[in-house]
């Protein structure tokens, strides 16, 4: 099986403007992201996607792979265009990997098991990873994504920015709450038809492209990993996130680290 992992960047952020290039340890952020996605096993090609000459000379410093692309308001926008750039000089892959460039804590592994997953079968049109919500602050956090899925096949139900399940009792954590890491496989053809369909309502008032798939008839396999990692989406998460890479393994090991 032939995968490509494209990561969106831009320094435009609405939240956050200059993210990607936010330095962590002295590497940016979306340096981070890059070198870590590449240490994948299973994945082929890892290629940044981004409108910005900035970027595009530091993961080039880095001897990374890069795209410049057109300006998009969504990421999937920028990752179908880069894609059906890359294919026409690289050929078709199985499947196209949307790691978001804001999660300087990705770990190969998770990756990974989207992989491993969509090896073992049946195939689903698309996949992403959740991890389960351990505090109050993150379950009522308008920042955090939170994700429904059916237990019985671990296909999405529902995302939102809203604390779900919402309990009957405030203040109580959910046995099952889970939020969403932005790390989402499409089948191909299945990305054009995604980016063909019309913006849902549901969609729109949330903020979450992702619900498109539910009310498109079709099923997203969600996965749940049990590896901690960070997204940042403000200035206090990449604070938070600069204090955890001071411990992180993959980085304390010199995995990917700059040679001095």
């Amino acid at each position: 099986m032939r995968t490509i992992a494209i990561l969106p960047a831009r320094m435009s952020s609405g939240r956050f403007p200059g993210k990607p290039l936010q330095t962590i340890e002295g590497m940016s952020m979306i340096g981070h992201c890059f070198k870590r996605t590449s240490m994948s096993k299973n994945v082929d090609r890892v290629v940044v996607a981004t409108p910005d000459k900035e970027v595009e000379d530091d993961i080039k410093r880095m001897g990374g792979d890069v795209i410049v692309t057109p300006e998009f308001d969504m990421c999937n926008d920028r990752i179908a265009w880069a894609y059906n750039e890359i294919r026409k000089t690289d050929g078709d892959y199985d499947l196209v990997i949307n790691v978001q460039g804001d999660q300087p804590l990705v770990y190969p592994e998770m990756i990974d098991a989207i992989l491993e997953e969509r090896a073992r079968g049946p195939a689903y049109c698309s996949y992403t990873l959740v991890e389960p919500v351990t505090t109050l602050d993150d379950f009522y956090d308008l920042n955090r994504v939170k994700v429904l899925f059916r237990e019985k096949d671990n296909t999405l139900i529902y995302m939102s920015r809203a604390p779900i399940p919402s309990p009957k009792k405030k203040g109580v954590l959910p046995e099952r709450a889970f939020k969403h890491v932005a790390i989402i496989a499409f089948e191909p053809d299945f990305l054009e038809e995604f980016l063909r369909f019309s913006m849902t309502y549901n969609e729109e008032v949330e903020g979450i492209d992702y619900n498109r798939v539910v009310e498109m008839g079709r099923d997203m396999k969600v996965l749940v990993t049990e590896i901690v990692s960070d997204t940042v989406d403000t200035p206090e998460d990449l604070e938070r996130v600069r204090k955890t890479m001071k411990s992180d393994a993959l980085w304390l090991q010199g995995k990917y680290r700059p040679r001095a």
